[in-house]
């Protein structure tokens, strides 16, 4: 599968695949290869999909080199759902929150400045990751359910957010909100200058689109969406996940992570040059599991020192999390010109 000889006109190619055409970084192409090695194209049109639409094929790719890195087989001789894992006895169904058909896409940031408020930020992201998640819940009722390697087997949904730029600024917020109705207002912390005590979250169970639409949160604290049996996401999971873990030598490649610091409210901030960054595939993939699932998935087939997982066990909840997984990362590249 050449996932960057052109099979569509220039003039239809999405954004992101156009930068990655111009700039012929060969240390990045060279990492979305690997990602890609084993995947089957099982439609014909994930190549076509990946040059014109790319997010979603993006988060395809990341998955199956998660699923390689932990040895899991994918059976692709199943048209559906996306990752058949029948040596585990689980499938996995990916999707992304896109942005609305009236908002700026993900790409839209040159000229940009990041979003002045956070709210404001996470309301949108919490918006599209509910309507993602809800339109693949009806899809499994309607056309997954009833298939023999389906049925009677965990359903997993893995979900990332591109529905705005600076989305990889999303960390876990919003993501939260739609599973377990627990917010955390960052912006009346800092307002207030840690005046009210530690940074913590408080129960958001509905939120109200523009038009005044109500959208329930919460999915995972009722048994309303017992059929999905876990959440996989990640907010890291971007090009500058790529560019972290490419062999690019370049000098001016500049990283900035948050890592978790459970002894504060602030987390552990780490800027570095390419060279002295380090940063694994797994590093910010967060797993919730679902406590009424009608088919339980066992934690301990995603269990890892770089994996956030959250369950349910013997009455009371489990976070898995260690000092230093990564909450959020960015990067910035000095272009060095020359100059006559």
């Amino acid at each position: 599968m050449n996932l960057f000889e052109p099979v569509v006109p220039t003039a239809q190619h999405h954004p992101n695949f156009r930068n990655l055409l111009q700039t012929g970084n060969g240390f990045t192409l060279d990492v979305l290869n690997d990602w890609a090695r084993g995947f089957v194209d099982r439609d014909g049109k994930f190549v076509t999909e990946f040059q014109t639409t790319f997010n979603s094929s993006f988060w395809e790719l990341y998955l199956n080199a998660v699923l390689k890195k932990y040895g899991m087989p994918v059976d692709f001789t199943k048209a559906r759902p996306d990752f058949c894992l029948p040596s585990k006895g689980f499938n996995i169904e990916a999707t992304v929150a896109s942005n609305a058909q009236d908002s700026f896409p993900e790409h839209a940031r040159l000229g940009k400045a990041p979003p002045p408020d956070l709210n404001a930020f996470n309301l949108q992201s919490i918006i599209r990751l509910s309507n993602s998640l809800a339109a693949k819940y009806r899809k499994y009722l309607e056309s997954y359910a009833m298939l023999d390697h389906v049925s009677d087997r965990p359903f997993v949904v893995a979900i990332t957010n591109f529905d705005q730029p600076f989305s990889y600024m999303a960390c876990q917020r919003q993501i939260e909100a739609v599973l377990q109705g627990y917010y955390v207002d960052e912006e009346r912390y800092t307002a207030s200058n840690g005046r009210e005590g530690r940074l913590e979250g408080e129960t958001l169970l509905k939120v109200f689109k523009d038009n005044g639409s109500p959208i329930d949160l919460g999915l995972f604290t009722t048994p309303a969406y017992r059929e999905i049996s876990a959440v996989i996401f990640s907010g890291c999971a971007n090009m500058g996940k790529v560019r972290a873990l490419s062999s690019d030598p370049s000098v001016g490649i500049v990283f900035t992570a948050l890592r978790l610091n459970p002894a504060s409210d602030q987390p552990h901030i780490i800027r570095a040059q390419k060279q002295r960054y380090e940063e694994n595939l797994l590093d910010g993939l967060r797993v919730y599991y679902n406590p009424y699932a009608t088919h339980p998935l066992n934690p301990a087939l995603f269990r890892h020192p770089s994996v956030f997982q959250s369950f349910y066990e013997s009455g009371d909840w489990v976070y898995e999390q260690r000092e230093g997984q990564l909450l959020y990362r960015s990067v910035q590249t000095a272009i060095q010109r020359n100059h006559p």
